[in-house]
């Protein structure tokens, strides 16, 4: 048996990092080489000029403002006047806060309003007729390189984590049912996913998934090794997480529809962190944890899906200042929450996402660097009137003089690192999982010895690789909420993985945050997974197989005539 599971680990330590290799390599080039139709919905016709505005599936700013995609010079039109929008019941006008208003039928409507074939629409003064196309599906039209065989992937993926079981099955040389269990779940699970999406969900690409569920397998065999009794927790972490992927992206597709929610989420976000602040307990000097019949939660994972969805709304149409005033409230008061928490790892993440989100809806730098300047003078009030904040970062830059005490973690992880070499020691054969947070904090260092420094570098080439997929892609996305979602769901995973990596190497104070997909803990991975939603949001493909309502509504009144004719 010794002599098989030597073999084994040697085998595994170039196995399991070609199959990540050819799962991310083959997934990135999907990613940027992707190629869809973007059929016209409809036009606008001048009704005098006869000129011709285009609309396709991506919203249409019109103004006086040259950032519009279509500009009116004239001195009746605002400077962002109005957003048109093909939705899942046709077409929707909004009337973004202009002086002249926007009318339909001759009608000037409150805020927004469906538009139909034949309906007038007016712009200061500017009347257009819409002339609605006949639907046509989104086609991928991506050349045969950017189309991954998706089973040839998931078996790939499946084989991946059956290696991981032999490995960690056997800890003390007795078979353990439970870790088997979670792995044999995971293939599952992986599968169950792929045939849900495809024939329930008609999704049709399978990128992002593949990512998530690879580096999720990457963290569950550091948990099956590390501790064995918590794999299956870690498993049903994930099975809950996907879950709420799966919600979480249905909903999307009815925006308009949860947009009034906004104002709910925001208090919910801000009541949750206040209650942790309340009722948790001190864990590693942070009031970061809530205890409830025997299961740990982290809220401050949860709130980061809440903290995405109130800012891409809020600033989803920018209508004057008090929008962005409003997320900078909502943001503040996070943000402050948290350091009451001296969870300043969770802070720092929120407060980047909010200049991600910021700036992607003003582009006002100069505003955006006096708020990041109050920032840094309100964190230098803060270590001056509370010193002890100051002590929790005075080992960095310093860890090799303090070795045994302050910088006993880093210097551990850079030392068990270096060692692993390119290909790893092996599952289960490193020394850094000894360590106190080996698989929490320490995860990315675990990953370099027993899987590899390949492997380790691996996961944020593939999360930047992913982000800047993911904004090429959002001047294409069908909604602004869904470009700015996206985006800055990945910005704040890739600056939440370069506060793992660099902290741990010493790059960075340590904050003590989690790598993502990868560490152990069930709030971050189902944080994780929901928040995946956004960033598949932003393809044009994914919810490319729903049809939407062009049909103008019969009255009710119109109905009745009918029924009373038809008798």
């Amino acid at each position: 048996m010794g002599i098989f599971f030597d073999a084994l680990t040697t085998v595994s330590r170039y196995a399991l990092l070609l199959i990540a290799l050819y799962v991310v390599v083959r997934v990135v080039i999907s990613m940027f080489f992707k190629k869809a139709t973007n059929p016209i919905r409809g036009r606008l016709i001048n009704d005098i000029t006869g000129e011709v505005i285009t609309l396709r599936d991506n919203e249409l700013s019109i103004g006086r403002n040259k950032a519009c995609d279509i500009v009116l010079g004239f001195d009746t039109i605002s400077r962002l006047h109005a957003v048109i929008a093909f939705r899942n019941k046709g077409f929707v006008i909004f009337d973004t806060n202009s002086k002249a208003g926007v009318t339909v039928n001759g009608e000037k409507i409150k805020r927004k309003a469906s538009i139909y074939d034949g309906d007038r629409v007016g712009f200061g003064g500017l009347e257009y007729t819409l002339s609605v196309n006949k639907f046509k599906y989104i086609k991928d039209k991506s050349l045969k390189i950017a189309r991954p065989n998706y089973l040839f992937i998931l078996i790939f993926i499946s084989i991946f984590n059956l290696l991981e079981m032999v490995l960690t099955s056997f800890p003390d040389g007795k078979f353990d049912f439970f870790v088997a269990s979670a792995f044999l779940g995971m293939i599952i699970l992986t599968w169950g996913y792929y045939f849900f999406a495809l024939i329930v969900m008609r999704i049709t690409t399978f990128e992002l998934e593949a990512i998530a569920f690879l580096f999720s397998s990457i963290g569950l065999g550091i948990v099956a090794s590390i501790y064995p009794s918590g794999a299956l927790k870690q498993f049903f972490a994930i099975i809950i997480g996907v879950m709420g992927f799966c919600a979480l992206l249905t909903v999307l597709r009815f925006i308009d529809a949860i947009k009034v929610f906004r104002y709910i989420v925001g208090i919910g976000a801000i009541g949750l962190l206040a209650l942790t602040l309340v009722i948790a307990e001190p864990t590693n000097g942070a009031l970061s944890w809530v205890n409830i019949g025997g299961v740990s939660l982290q809220p401050s994972e949860l709130v980061k899906v809440a903290f995405i969805f109130v800012g891409a709304v809020t600033l989803e149409r920018l209508q004057s200042v008090r929008h962005l005033t409003l997320y900078m409230i909502f943001a503040a008061v996070c943000v402050v929450e948290l350091f009451l928490m001296y969870d300043f790892g969770a802070a720092l993440i929120f407060f980047f996402t909010f200049i991600v989100i910021a700036f992607m809806r003003s582009g006002d730098v100069r505003t955006l660097m006096l708020i990041c300047i109050g920032a840094a003078l309100g964190a230098v009030l803060i270590i001056l009137f509370k010193p002890y904040v100051a002590s929790r970062f005075s080992g960095y830059l310093h860890i090799w003089e303090n070795m045994d005490t302050t910088g006993y973690q880093q210097t551990r992880t850079l030392i068990y690192s270096a060692s692993g070499g390119l290909f790893g020691l092996g599952l289960g054969n490193g020394k850094l999982r000894n360590i106190f947070a080996a698989a929490e904090d320490l995860v990315f260092g675990v990953v370099c010895e027993e899987f590899g420094i390949i492997m380790g570098f691996l996961i944020p080439v593939t999360y930047a690789l992913i982000t800047v997929a993911t904004i090429i892609n959002a001047q294409k996305a069908k909604s602004t909420f869904y470009a700015i979602s996206g985006v800055a769901t990945v910005s704040m995973i890739l600056f939440q993985t370069m506060l793992n990596i660099f902290g741990v190497t010493d790059l960075l104070p340590l904050t003590g945050v989690t790598l993502p997909f990868i560490s152990k803990g069930g709030s971050s991975i189902i944080c994780c997974f929901c928040l995946l939603a956004f960033i598949k949001s932003v393809d044009v493909r994914t919810f490319s197989n729903f049809k939407p309502d062009l049909e103008r509504p019969v009255p009710k009144q119109k109905r009745r005539v009918t029924d009373e004719i038809d008798d």
